[in-house]
């Protein structure tokens, strides 16, 4: 009986590893802060009354101009060709227009310096939250990213809200 007993618990012990390495394994859901939703390719934001997405605009390199010498002690190796900076304390949202009680937000910019390009690729990362009482159906939501020299791009987010 002992034997028995020292085994199930081996086994259970296995069977709580297997499922943890699983779990950590498992793909981000859609609009979460790792697997942000891509508003260029992802369609509609499918999201819930009071609940947040992370949402991602990846932005030409000719929009805001955002060159080498512009993050120069930021800059880190990402792949053999590309360099990677932080960019985000050179940028804000502004003059967001969205339904009552809607929250959008900045969460970060990171820019992407391919080798013999001037200029940086962009990829933004906004997190959107919904209040509680939204109303079910199609929501639009418009903002501006503004760079620090004034330079701004405006977007849209189109969102279907449901339960």
């Amino acid at each position: 009986m002992l034997t028995l007993r020292r085994s199930c618990h081996g086994f259970v012990l296995a069977l709580l590893a297997a499922t943890l390495v699983l779990a950590a394994c498992a793909p981000a859901t859609l609009g979460d802060r790792s697997a942000p939703h891509r508003l260029d390719r992802d369609g509609p934001v499918a999201i819930r009354p009071g609940d947040q997405a992370y949402l991602q605009l990846d932005v030409p390199r000719d929009v805001f101009g955002v060159r080498e010498a512009d993050l120069a002690p930021r800059w880190q190796p990402w792949t053999p060709n590309v360099a990677r900076a932080v960019a985000t304390q050179r940028f804000t949202i502004r003059d967001v227009i969205a339904p009552d009680g809607w929250e959008l937000s900045l969460d970060r910019v990171v820019a992407y310096l391919r080798a013999g390009r001037s200029e940086a690729e962009l990829e933004v990362t906004l997190r959107l939250q919904v209040p509680a009482d939204a109303r079910l159906g199609g929501q639009r939501v418009r903002a501006l990213l503004v760079d620090v020299s004034g330079r701004s791009s405006s977007f849209e987010i189109v969102t279907q809200v449901g339960q």
